[in-house]
């Protein structure tokens, strides 16, 4: 029996799954050439960073803060020095970042057959902004910010959220990340899991594996039973 039987609801995370993060690399290679593609990962690294410091002290701030404190940290790090209209601008680009071209035609097949969530770190204002701009919005059965709670993944109060929102039990979940740690604590927490892995990275090496991995969200939709 496949682990993901029992799944009636598909729960995503959203930024760097199926929006894509890396796309502002071009943008901001056009007023730091060459440098766009290292900034937003070591931006995008530290973000993560800040969300496991926190998380470990019980302490929040609100994802804007903590996105421009990390992007701060990357500016200084490479010793780029940015305007606050230009770093706003980046900061606001969670918004308007355009998803991967593979994710419309998937996720408009897996909505035939699943209840689609999407369970994410980010504000509930730019999730909401950036599926209207991509055209997907009606795909989304709804869209849960755990900001408002306070807590950060992989903490398994975060997925506890999605299991109390969407109001079934994890093994009716299936969790899709882009994100390795994020897939992680999903599959600590119980969830069935599939790591879309997009750019051959490593997994992180902690003792659990994902139940799918796949590199674009189209495999999904051929390798869930019954579909």
């Amino acid at each position: 029996m496949s682990i993901f039987t029992h799944v009636k609801a598909i729960a995503f995370d959203y930024y760097g799954t199926i929006a894509n993060k890396l796309a502002l690399a071009s943008e901001i290679d056009l007023v730091f050439p060459g440098q766009g593609e290292h900034f937003c990962k070591l931006w995008f690294a530290q973000t993560q960073r800040y969300c496991f410091q926190n998380g470990m002290m019980d302490r929040h701030i609100a994802w804007r803060e903590l996105t421009q404190a990390a992007f701060d940290f990357a500016a200084k790090e490479l010793s780029i020095s940015v305007d606050k209209i230009t770093r706003d601008q980046w900061i606001d680009a969670d918004s308007r970042l355009p998803i991967y071209p593979d994710a419309s035609d998937a996720l408009t097949n897996l909505a035939k057959h699943f209840d689609l969530y999407v369970l994410s770190m980010g504000g509930l204002e730019m999730i909401l902004k950036s599926q209207k701009s991509s055209q997907i919005s009606r795909l989304f059965k709804n869209n849960i910010s755990i900001e408002s709670h306070q807590i950060y993944k992989p903490s398994k109060a975060a997925y506890e959220i999605g299991v109390r929102e969407i109001g079934v039990n994890p093994d009716e979940i299936a969790f899709v990340s882009g994100n390795s740690f994020d897939v992680i604590g999903a599959k600590n927490y119980g969830y069935p899991t599939i790591w879309v892995r997009r750019y051959g990275q490593p997994l992180d090496g902690l003792g659990l594996l994902p139940d799918l991995i796949v590199t674009n969200l189209g495999q999904i939709v051929t390798s869930l039973p019954d579909l």
